[in-house]
C-alpha cells in the first residue's frame, strides 16, 4: 500500500510537471482588506504562503494605507502551540493545524484588526508552492485544506462549453463520476446546471458544479445538446464542501470552496476511492443562490425532478434534500445520480492494452525497472 500511495504520488508529480507551460503572473496572497479610496486608513495583509512546514517560517506584512507614517503593528497567534509569531510578522510553524494569524495597528482612536489563516503542514515541495502562487493550465493548489481547484476565473477550459458527448467520452480517459443535471428556460435563454462527484484518473477524486447557457430554442433542447460557457454577468454565487466516508464509517470534510461567483466550482484531493460507481462515498453540500425568484423556483423544480426531497430547513438538510431560503438553494448530495457505464470499457480497454503490451515486455522491462528505481528516490527526497 505505501509502494501504491508512492507512486501516486509520482504520477501525480510528473502530471503537474507536464502541465507547466502557463506564464501567470505571480501573486501575494492578502486579505481582503483593501485600499480605501475615501481616504480612511485599512490595514493590508500579505503573506508569503498560505501555508508554512513544521519548524520552517514563512514572513508575513501588515500595511496601513492612508497615513503619512507607517504605525506599530502588534502581531499574534491564536494559538502558538500551533504557530508562532514574532514582532517582525515572521510565523514559525510548531504543530499540524490551522491557526490564527492577527495584527494590530492604532491610528488615532481607531484601532485597526486583520486576520489571515495560516495552514501548518508536515511539509511542503516545489510543485504544491508553484501551484499555490499561480495557476497551471487553469488550475491552482490551496494548503489550506490541502486540495487542487480551477482557477474558473481565467480558466482556458471556458472557451469549450459543456454537452453530454464529454461526459460519455470521460470513462475513456479515466473519469468516473456521477452527476445530475438540470435543464432550465430563463431570461430566453436554455441553461443547464450540473452537479458533478467522483474519481478523475487515477490520483485525484472531487467535485464539481458547472452553469452553462446558450441561445434559447423554441423546439426544445434534446440531452445531448452543447452549451457555452457563460458571460460574467450569469455566473452565479455559490460554495460547495466535499465529504468522504471513511472506512470507520465516520465522514470528513475535505475541503470546502469558498462563497463567491463562479460558473464553474471545483476542487479535487490526491488519493482514490474505494468504490468508483456509484460514488456514494462522496457527499457534496453547499448552496447556490439564483438571480431572482423565478429562477429559484424553476431551478428548485428541476432539483426536485432530479430526486431530491424537500428539508425542513437549511439546517436540517438529509440526505439528498434541498432547501430554499430566498434565492439561496441549499443542498446535500449522496445517492442519486447519472453515470455512463464504464465495465465494458475497463474490460475492452485492459484486453487491447495486454495484448498490445505483452509481445514488447521484454523490451520495456529495463525502462519499467528504470522507473521504479526513480520513484523509490523521489520518495525517498519527498
Amino acid at each position: 500500500m505505501k509502494t501504491k500511495n508512492v507512486l501516486l504520488k509520482m504520477l501525480s508529480m510528473v502530471f503537474v510537471m507536464l502541465m507547466i507551460v502557463s506564464v501567470s503572473p505571480l501573486n501575494a496572497f492578502a486579505t481582503e482588506d483593501k485600499e480605501s479610496t475615501d481616504g480612511i486608513p485599512a490595514l493590508v495583509l500579505t503573506s508569503d504562503s498560505l501555508a508554512v512546514a513544521q519548524r520552517k517560517t514563512i514572513q508575513m506584512t501588515a500595511t496601513v494605507t492612508n497615513v503619512e507614517v507607517q504605525p506599530e503593528i502588534i502581531w499574534s497567534s491564536s494559538d502558538e502551540t500551533i504557530a508562532s509569531v514574532d514582532e517582525t510578522g515572521k510565523v514559525k510553524g510548531w504543530n499540524i493545524g490551522t491557526v490564527t494569524i492577527t495584527a494590530k495597528a492604532v491610528v488615532g482612536e481607531t484601532t485597526l484588526v486583520g486576520d489571515f489563516a495560516i495552514n501548518v503542514v508536515k511539509n511542503k515541495n516545489f510543485v504544491k508552492n508553484l501551484l499555490e502562487k499561480r495557476q497551471i493550465l487553469s488550475y491552482q493548489y490551496s494548503y489550506i485544506d490541502d486540495y487542487y481547484y480551477t482557477n474558473d476565473k481565467e480558466a482556458w477550459q471556458y472557451n469549450f462549453g459543456f454537452g453530454k458527448i464529454y461526459d460519455v467520452v470521460s470513462p475513456y480517459i479515466l473519469l468516473e463520476y456521477d452527476y445530475i443535471r438540470v435543464f432550465f428556460t430563463y431570461d430566453d435563454k436554455d441553461w443547464m446546471l450540473q452537479m458533478w462527484k467522483g474519481q478523475y484518473g487515477m490520483i485525484f477524486y472531487g467535485g464539481e458544479i458547472g452553469i452553462y447557457t446558450r441561445k434559447h430554442s423554441e423546439d426544445g433542447v434534446g440531452a445531448w445538446a452543447m452549451y457555452a460557457c457563460p458571460a460574467e454577468e450569469n455566473w452565479l454565487q455559490m460554495e460547495m464542501t466535499l465529504w468522504h466516508e471513511e472506512t470507520s464509517g465516520e465522514w470528513t470534510r475535505e475541503f470546502t470552496r469558498e462563497y463567491d461567483y463562479y460558473w464553474w466550482c471545483t476542487g479535487f484531493k490526491n488519493g482514490h476511492l474505494r468504490q468508483e460507481e456509484p460514488a456514494d462515498e462522496l457527499r457534496l453540500t453547499g448552496r447556490i443562490t439564483l438571480k431572482d425568484a423565478e429562477m429559484t423556483d424553476i431551478v428548485y423544480k428541476g432539483l426536485m425532478d432530479c430526486g431530491f426531497g424537500e428539508a425542513d430547513g437549511k439546517d436540517r438538510i438529509g440526505l439528498d434534500e434541498i432547501y430554499t431560503e430566498g434565492n439561496d438553494i441549499y443542498f446535500c448530495w449522496q445517492n442519486i445520480s447519472e453515470a455512463e457505464s464504464t465495465m465494458a470499457i475497463k474490460v475492452g480497454m485492459g484486453f487491447l492494452s495486454s495484448l498490445a503490451i505483452l509481445p514488447f515486455f521484454p523490451l520495456i522491462a529495463p525502462y519499467v525497472g528504470m522507473f521504479a528505481l526513480a520513484v523509490m528516490l523521489v520518495s525517498a527526497i519527498i
